[in-house]
């Protein structure tokens, strides 16, 4: 088959999930990528990956920006050839990813690739079953009738103690106005779906500021340090929403689970 001259033949099995990731992700490093599709087995050879994202970097369906990182890494996007690519392809909520990430700046690329280590740190340890990123999270808001009440960072859900348990994540990087938290709290107790609720943040004071906004919260909602997660995602020791108190982020999952599955449980965690 002939290809007009400038055009690009796309691979389903290589550079699609290679789009896919980075739509999802609204920003991603170099290394980020490399290594999530890695653990998805859709790329073994670093040298052919490169290769690729090169590739679709020439061709405008990736925006590569070098920012200034100490690991000196690229950062892509998506562009808006990229999307439409996608959209032709995959599911129709992709049909709006151009509007969504034409809303974008990059004041929240640091966001994104927080959001990112997230994913990866729950990856490497083999327990992560879902992770529905915000893109994903704003087009079933948008488009179906069986949304959430709030745009979450995303909506993952995890094997706990042999059993899949799902938790609306928030990465917190800086506090909110107190008057955003009194909506915040009104959209959580009307959640139904969801039965955990985790903010991540980076210090131990945005943690205390934000269990007091969310004190008056009818739903538990556990807060925890984002740089303990990623050295111990499920043993990350978290503060409830109204208690001084803390316990493990498996044992707030696995709630409710019979003790010979709390302890398979933090086997699984240390294997």
């Amino acid at each position: 088959m002939r290809y007009r001259k400038g055009s690009i033949a796309l691979s389903r099995t290589q550079d699609y999930p290679l789009l896919h990731e980075v739509l999802q992700s609204g920003f991603i490093t170099h290394n980020q990528l490399f290594e999530l599709l890695r653990l998805d087995y859709c790329t073994t050879s670093r040298n052919a990956f490169n290769n690729r994202a090169l590739r679709l970097v020439k061709h405008g369906l990736l925006t590569r920006s070098d920012v200034a990182f100490p690991s000196h890494d690229a950062v892509y996007s998506i562009s808006q050839r990229g999307a439409l690519a996608l959209a032709a392809q995959e599911s129709c909520f992709f049909e709006s990813a151009g509007d969504f990430r034409a809303g974008r700046s990059n004041s929240s690329l640091q966001h994104h690739l927080g959001l990112n280590a997230i994913r990866l740190a729950l990856k490497r340890t083999g327990c992560l079953v879902c992770w529905m990123s915000e893109l994903e999270i704003r087009s079933r808001n948008d488009l179906t009738s069986c949304g959430y009440w709030k745009y979450y960072d995303a909506i993952v859900t995890v094997r706990v103690a042999g059993q899949d348990s799902k938790f609306a994540l928030e990465y917190e990087r800086t506090p909110k106005a107190t008057r955003h938290y009194v909506a915040i709290r009104e959209r959580l107790d009307q959640e139904t779906t969801i039965p955990h609720f985790l903010y991540l943040v980076p210090s131990h004071n945005l943690m205390w500021f934000i269990a007091q906004r969310l004190s008056q919260c009818k739903r538990e909602v556990y807060i925890g340090l984002f740089r303990d997660f990623i050295e111990h995602t499920l043993m990350l020791q978290v503060r409830r929403n109204g208690s001084p108190t803390t316990s493990t982020l498996g044992s707030v999952l696995a709630k409710g689970r019979e003790p010979q599955h709390l302890g398979r449980l933090f086997a699984d965690i240390a294997g």
